[in-house]
């Protein structure tokens, strides 16, 4: 049900599959697909350049940040424009899934959050189209 891995997420994903994650926004689909779509482009750089065995966690932490930034920054216009709140949450979910996984960063979110097993949802990156009425 979960993705185990990163790359078992980022797989799906591709293929056009839909993955499980934490809704963050609450605003609306439009808003929360943003989040989502950031999220999973985090996961995706960070994947690329993994924690290093000897690295300290403040520093992978720090390092985060900056490919969070580079990220949010190469999608940004792709996407509408993110809010300062959009990055935030997007990294959140990403780092909670690079540094555990999926599979075990949701059971830990229901395991802390059981009230909020609705904020459990599906996505894809199918992003609906609107012709021009013109």
């Amino acid at each position: 049900m979960y993705s185990e891995t990163v790359r078992e997420m980022l797989d799906a994903w591709d293929k056009g599959d839909t993955i499980w994650t934490i809704e963050m926004g609450g605003l609306g689909p439009g808003y929360e697909q943003a989040i989502q779509v950031l999220m999973v482009e985090i996961c995706r750089a960070a994947n690329e350049q993994p924690r290093r065995e000897s690295e300290p966690e403040k520093e992978y932490s720090d390092r985060f940040m900056g490919i969070r930034d580079e990220v949010a920054h190469k999608i940004d216009d792709a996407c509408g424009g993110f809010s300062g709140a959009q990055v935030g949450a997007a990294a959140n979910v990403a780092y909670r899934f690079v540094c555990d996984g999926p599979k075990a960063a949701i059971e830990k979110f229901k395991e802390q959050c059981p009230g909020d097993s609705d904020r459990l949802i599906q996505v894809s990156n199918y992003w609906p189209k609107v012709e021009s009425a013109a």
